[in-house]
């Protein structure tokens, strides 16, 4: 008999099928359990090198023993007349059959539920991400009733999950999806909606469609990420909303050496499917060659953006440290400076050095990278702070030019127009950064004290309610209550005093301004008041309660304490241009703080803003 021959009737080739088979099938589920039991990544590669292994002893198993009626026999030792291999070959058909079923259903499930309309298959180990990733259901059918705007390139990058063990690994997770949207917004022509809409839905459970009609976005990237050492295993995936599919997915198993290659072959990868080009400007490359630097640098940026005055302290401790590590990291030096701001306008003592080394770490961002976005409007800050119109203004404008899709700059510019008394220029900037953070709550915030600023109480009222159905719990404005019922002055004042009970602990001030509103004939009243319980406004509100009564002479006094201050005096000043206000605008005293603090020189270079008049050297302010 020959070879060929003898092996088939041992059934050695139909071993071999029904080892490969049940071999491949053991793989994939192998993957799949180690994904939702987050095993290490060991036991997968255990499991593999085993099924090799296994594969010719069980062929020599095949060839060398016989399966008898008495049990297990070696091969020589049984009568070829006695011999039951064709039973045993039958029986081998069904566990092939019963193999090969199982790998169908398996293959099925895996096509066409899992991963429904995918451009291509799904890589091996992604399924189970692949219907759920980052909290939000892909099954992307219009559950909402909502329509996504038909911008053909937009995309919001939601934060990916972490599958680690390890909830601390949760800044990495958020880390690389902020990286990935920041390569992504470098794209000219893509709008990218930014971190704080993008995140505002992590942890909900939030469909797809509803998503996307909120951000108005017609793509959505979405992935996880499990980090274990230094191994690194992140899954992505790309949808298109109106089509109901994914137009690209990969898994990468990588070393930690390689998350930015990883980040790399995942931007080209989308900007090829949206069938845009990668700009070349900012940081789309490497950030930082130490990885402990760029590992601490993600802690501290996680926790300088979750703010707390703990928080930041800790963040700066850790943006510190990786610059000690890497001299040259740009966007650790940039946030160190953002960190040392915030903490700076939220301390009553100590901000002169928060602010100097806000400054020091911006300056430093941008010699190392001239072209760094973040760091120019960090840098338009400091100068807003310090009324150098001109100079925060130029800062913005290189900022918004480097990097469109920021929404701080954005943002900022607004503020400082507001400052300066253009109002609707401001509340243009306010929608920019709206469209680029449809939920973001401080952008509505602002758009509510620009229009309650110009009268629109009816487009005042609309933001306001957006920010409180965003979130109830965000610090009440109290110019946005008194202007959204100044025919109602019971109602303001209940609004107002709940308010300030929540965030100042006391409504002694609210009840000293209202009393004046109500009696101007008790103005000197509540002005001493407000004056001797300036500590309950803790040096940020109290201009706000003198101007609202009146006290013009105390209000700039106030201000002229605060001046030093930096931004307070600056997130303040917009109230001088209120609506029910606007009077006031004409005493002397007004007109010489604007020319004080480099506002009319601004005006006489740029243009008249809304409410004051420029002829020579004469300045009129008001309703005019």
């Amino acid at each position: 008999m020959s070879l060929f021959a003898e092996l088939k009737r041992r059934n050695v080739f139909k071993v071999a099928v029904a080892y490969v088979i049940g071999g491949w099938l053991l793989l994939q589920l192998t993957d799949v359990l180690s994904q939702l039991l987050d095993l290490p990544e060991v036991v997968g590669r255990v499991i593999v090198l085993l099924v090799v292994i296994g594969l010719p002893v069980a062929l020599f198993f095949a060839w060398a023993f016989e399966m008898t009626p008495e049990g297990i026999k070696k091969e020589k030792d049984v009568d070829r007349s006695q011999s039951i291999t064709q039973i045993t070959s039958q029986k081998l058909n069904n566990v092939i059959i019963g193999v090969l079923v199982l790998a169908l259903a398996y293959f099925a499930i895996d096509k066409f539920v899992l991963t429904p309309g995918s451009a291509q298959p799904a890589q091996p180990g992604s399924d189970p991400f692949s219907q759920q990733t980052s909290g939000h259901t892909t099954e992307v059918k219009e559950k909402s009733g909502l329509t996504p705007l038909n911008e053909p390139k937009s995309i919001v990058v939601l934060p990916f999950i972490n599958m680690s063990n390890d909830p601390e690994q949760e800044f990495f997770s958020d880390g690389l999806s902020e990286e990935l949207l920041n390569v992504l917004a470098q794209i000219k022509d893509l709008r990218v909606i930014s971190r704080t809409s993008a995140f505002a839905f992590k942890g909900k459970d939030v469909d797809i469609p509803t998503i996307a009609a909120q951000l108005n976005v017609t793509h959505v990237l979405e992935g996880s990420v499990r980090k274990a050492g230094d191994d690194v295993r992140i899954t992505a995936q790309l949808i298109e909303v109106s089509s109901d599919s994914h137009l690209w997915s990969d898994a990468y198993n990588r070393k930690l050496e390689n998350v930015f290659e990883i980040q790399e072959e995942i931007s080209k990868a989308i900007a090829a499917e949206l069938q845009v080009t990668l700009g070349t400007s900012g940081n789309t490359g490497r950030p930082t060659e130490d990885l402990e630097a760029w590992q601490l640098f993600l802690r501290g940026r996680h926790l300088y953006q979750n703010r707390g005055a703990a928080q930041v302290e800790r963040a700066i401790e850790l943006l510190k440290q990786a610059v000690e590590l890497d001299s040259r990291f740009a966007d650790a030096w940039a946030n160190l400076a953002a960190a040392n701001i915030v903490h700076g306008y939220d301390k009553e003592e100590g901000y002169e050095d928060s602010y100097r080394d806000g400054h020091q770490a911006a300056l430093r961002a941008i010699d190392i990278d001239p072209d760094h976005g973040f760091a120019h409007g960090v840098l338009g800050l400091i100068h807003m702070g310090e009324h150098s119109w001109d100079e925060a203004m130029q800062e913005y404008e290189l900022a918004i030019r480097l990097n469109p899709n920021e929404t701080n700059s954005l943002l900022w510019k607004g503020i400082a127009f507001m400052s300066l008394g253009y109002v609707d220029q401001a509340i243009a900037m306010f929608h920019q950064a709206e469209r680029l953070d449809p939920v973001f709550t401080n952008v509505h915030n602002w758009l509510a004290i620009g229009y309650g600023t110009k009268g629109d109480i009816e487009n005042l009222r609309r933001h306001r309610q957006k920010l409180r159905r965003l979130d109830p719990d965000f610090p009440g404005n109290m110019l946005t209550n008194l202007w959204m019922n100044t025919a109602d002055l019971d109602l303001a004042e209940e609004l107002m005093r709940a308010e300030e009970l929540k965030f100042l602990g006391t409504d002694v001030l609210v009840e000293a301004m209202f009393s004046a509103l109500r009696d101007p004939g008790r103005k000197e009243e509540a002005v001493k008041i407000l004056l001797d319980n300036k500590n309950l406004a803790k040096g940020k509100d109290l201009t706000t309660y003198l101007w609202t009564i009146g006290a013009v002479d105390e209000t700039l006094a106030d201000f002229r304490q605060q001046r030093e201050r930096g931004l307070r005096i600056a997130n303040s000043m917009p109230m001088l241009w209120a609506a029910y206000n606007r009077t006031q605008l004409s005493n002397p005293a007004i007109l010489e703080f604007f020319e004080a603090n480099g506002m009319v020189d601004y005006w006489r270079k740029h243009g008249d803003p809304d409410y004051c008049r420029i002829d020579g050297e004469s300045v009129e302010c008001g309703d005019l």
